[in-house]
């Protein structure tokens, strides 16, 4: 085997709404989803400080993660390696400074909850985490 890859992702609360952001129709995978702030850990990189690195760099949102509310893995037999994901919960005042990186995420929306997408593309992960923190 490979190895491992941690993936990271910030669940950020703004108020009573959760940020989301659309992958820009360029990427490669899953264009067009609504997901959250975050990638990959870089290989000499604490995962808290990967999900404020990718944060910043989607968003240009400065956070503090607050706690790790998810763990989730997979084996990705194709590529031999251990995928695993952390998500932190993050809590913000306000997004009055965000810009997206537009190569990476065209849109972004605050959601009271997940019918709000209106069936648009999303994550299983995601519509759980909503429901289970509205």
């Amino acid at each position: 085997m490979k190895g491992n890859k941690v993936i990271v992702h910030a669940l950020i609360k703004v108020g009573d709404k959760f940020l989301l952001t659309k992958r820009s129709k360029y990427e490669n995978y899953c264009p067009e989803y609504w997901d959250l702030p975050g990638g990959k850990v870089e290989d000499v990189e604490l995962p808290k400080d990967g999900v404020i690195r990718e944060t910043k760099e989607e968003t240009n949102l400065d956070i503090v993660p607050n706690k790790i509310i998810r763990e989730d893995s997979n084996y990705d037999k194709e590529k031999d390696l251990i995928y695993i994901r952390l998500i932190y919960y993050v809590e913000l005042d306000n997004i009055d400074n965000i810009k997206l990186d537009l190569n990476e995420h065209s849109e972004y929306r605050l959601i009271n909850n997940i019918e709000e997408l209106n069936g648009d593309n999303t994550f299983d992960f995601i519509k759980e985490l909503i429901k289970e923190y509205v």
